[in-house]
């Protein structure tokens, strides 16, 4: 059983931000077997810190959730904040024991850090969503990467830290693809989940011309909790700031200072895309959500 705090720049239901950090907590929300989400951490990333945290807030009471808030960085300098300290304070409660998520910028860590020195050995591991490792390219259309290069400087940070990392790259993101046909073979049009995804769907057509949107956050929880469902594999990242400043994740140059760390690829689509949709549907009863 994991027990995870959530760090996200969430902005489901915020018009013209995406949708997958509200997803990715539903799928864990959705498989109370394998995790407990013990806190929720806010920050800048899809949108201002303003935005994120009250659409947070306005989320969990809509779905009457009982888990905290706290209030995160707004910028990547922001790092005394309600957030950076319950990060420090709960992994230092129980040492190896909780399982830090990471889908948004990264300045809540280096806040945890100032706050207690020992904070990245303390923490059981970190998973992040983000990074790229090639131009990103959707129908000739290049897609910035916006988690781990909004704080270079935090990401860096975190890589070099003795803290086990799973990165979630945006590439290997590609293939956990939803469709508006493939969520109605699990959700009526009316039901909340569709409703609340209906404008994404739209934004990404015409953004760039994609018939529905990689659920790049989800994808990272997922890794966090089913591991099953990857190939694992290892890439040696170079500890440079300056290609982390575009989400760049370099392989290591020789003699170059490196991090090790994990790249789940997913295994098989079909099978994965199955397990995510099981997984909000049970989220989505849980909370008593139209189906």
């Amino acid at each position: 059983m994991k027990r995870i705090v959530l760090d996200c720049d969430n902005t489901m239901g915020v018009r013209g931000c995406d949708v997958d950090d509200g997803l990715a907590l539903l799928y864990l929300l959705g498989n109370p077997e394998r995790c407990t989400v013990e806190g929720l951490c806010t920050c800048f990333g899809n949108a201002d810190i303003g935005t994120v945290d009250g659409n947070t807030r306005r989320l969990f009471a809509e779905w009457g959730l009982d888990v905290p808030v706290y209030r995160g960085a707004g910028a990547p300098e922001d790092v005394d904040t309600p957030a950076a300290r319950f990060l420090a304070g709960i992994c230092a409660a129980a040492p190896g024991e909780v399982s830090v998520l990471v889908t948004g910028a990264t300045t809540n860590l280096l806040g945890a850090r100032r706050c207690d020195s020992a904070f990245f050995g303390n923490v059981a591991d970190l998973t992040f969503m983000g990074g790229i490792t090639e131009s990103l390219v959707i129908n000739g259309r290049i897609m910035d990467e916006l988690n781990l290069s909004c704080d270079p400087t935090a990401t860096l940070a975190a890589l070099a830290s003795p803290a086990a990392v799973t990165i979630a790259c945006a590439q290997n993101c590609l293939p956990a693809h939803v469709t508006r046909e493939l969520t109605e073979r699990s959700f009526s049009a009316d039901s909340w989940l569709a409703r609340a995804i209906d404008y994404w769907f739209a934004d990404m057509g015409e953004r760039y011309a994609w018939d529905g949107f990689a659920v790049w956050d989800q994808v990272a929880a997922a890794a966090l909790i089913k591991p099953e469902l990857f190939e694992q594999r290892e890439m040696d990242v170079a500890l440079d700031e300056r290609m982390l400043s575009v989400g760049y994740l370099e392989p290591a140059p020789a003699g170059a200072p490196r991090a090790t760390v994990s790249v789940p690829v997913i295994a098989d689509p079909q099978a994965y895309l199955a397990d995510a949709l099981a997984g909000w549907r049970r989220g989505c009863e849980r909370l008593g959500l139209a189906l």
